[in-house]
């Protein structure tokens, strides 16, 4: 049994506890209120069965459900969402129209509701808290469903305690326990009926998602997300565009995405991605440079700068360049592969060097990401440029 459905079972052990205390004194006291308590506990030990069998079902699947049983769950956190209004209807009953127990039975009713109270406050807080941690409705809507039952013991307490100084405080209390309840069950009500109905996934948990996406220097773009609840889990489809040329290491990208999001964001069953290349009309090219930005540099982590040029795929013009400093040049370890993921930050499409990267960190991180790299003897930055323009088959600007 996992950690949900060891909670369930003690959902189910504590609210027959509570059954029998409460059955106990109202036998021994008379009290009709703690009678009608009493009824209220036994409806809880059917609600925590039906949630431990949704729980068990939730998790199967079928032909005709391939993906899953998950939302079960969520209809019957529905149905206990409609248990906690009736049992505010039911407080309200008891209020109004229960009797008061005899005085001289009010020690032991008083000794027995107290119980209740501590039971049910620390049985709610760890079920509440175990429901959390598992991400399951259920537990969370039984957590506040018992929550609900310390509330109507501590009715019955003001009862006895109001009736036995001469204070009739129980209409004031119900009402203030009727507003709790109402905002338990409409919470529990409206989180059910948007999970059935496949709504978004809270903004905070979607843009977790997009930054973990994002934090590959592959990515380019995320256009769009996806995601849904079904009972615990969530579903996640994303449409991105990589800057990717070859299909296998796409997939392959898709794969460290997939377990990413699934290490980062708890309870995710199943991701779908989308990708596609990135539109080139233009390529980037870069080229490491000396310090007196005159001479290609014949090294990549220790070049001082990088000239950026990006250049039009069918004309060969340049639109646009940058000389960009190398922020890890004073980096002592590692600087190869920190400035090979920032180059790629910046859209770099190929690297014009006059020695390979061939084995060595950068090569691997450039050649995952699709990244070229072109070999040159030109020392000149403008000759070397022209060199490539030249092996690309793009035709060279007039000078």
């Amino acid at each position: 049994m996992d950690t949900a459905e060891k909670t369930a079972l003690f959902s189910i052990l504590t609210n027959l506890l509570l059954l029998s205390l409460k059955a106990g004194l109202a036998f021994a006291s008379g009290s009709l209120a703690i009678k009608a308590d009493a009824i209220h506990s036994f409806s809880d030990v059917i609600s925590s069965i039906i949630i431990l069998v949704g729980i068990k079902i939730s998790q199967r699947s079928t032909p005709s459900f391939p993906y899953g049983l998950y939302k079960l769950e969520n209809l019957v956190a529905l149905g206990t969402s409609l248990l906690i209004f009736y049992a505010g209807y039911e407080i309200c009953q008891e209020v109004f129209t229960g009797s008061q127990p005899a005085l001289d039975r009010l020690p032991l009713a008083v000794l027995g509701i107290g119980l209740t109270l501590l039971i049910t406050l620390l049985f709610s807080r760890y079920e509440l808290k175990k429901g959390k941690e598992t991400g399951s409705p259920s537990l969370i809507a039984d957590a506040k469903h018992i929550w609900t039952d310390m509330l109507s013991s501590l009715v019955i307490l003001c009862s006895l305690i109001g009736g036995a100084v001469g204070y009739n405080l129980d209409k004031y209390a119900a009402l203030i326990v009727v507003l709790f309840i109402l905002r338990s069950a409409i919470a529990i009500f409206l989180d059910s009926v948007r999970v059935l109905l496949d709504a978004s996934l809270d903004y905070n948990t979607l843009n977790r998602i997009r930054e973990v996406v994002m934090a590959d220097s592959r990515v380019i773009e995320v256009k769009n997300i996806w995601a849904r609840n079904a009972g615990r889990y969530k579903f996640v489809e994303l449409d991105l565009v990589l800057n990717i040329k070859d299909l296998e290491k796409g997939h392959h990208l898709s794969r460290e995405l997939v377990n990413r999001i699934k290490q980062k964001i708890e309870n995710v069953d199943r991701i779908l991605i989308h990708y596609q290349p990135r539109d080139r009309e233009s390529l980037i090219l870069g080229i490491p440079l000396e310090a007196d930005r005159q001479k290609v540099s014949g090294h990549f982590g220790e070049a001082p700068y990088f000239w950026l040029i990006s250049v039009l795929q069918v004309s060969g013009r340049v639109v646009e360049e940058y000389l960009l400093t190398n922020p890890y040049l004073d980096l002592e370890r590692g600087k190869g592969i920190k400035v090979a993921q920032w180059l790629l930050a910046n859209k770099l499409d190929i690297l014009i060097t006059i020695h390979s990267q061939e084995g060595k960190g950068p090569g691997y991180v450039l050649g995952n990401a699709g990244v070229e790299v072109l070999l040159t003897e030109e020392t000149d930055p403008y000759k070397a440029l022209a060199e490539v323009k030249a092996q690309l088959g793009l035709i060279p600007e007039k000078q």
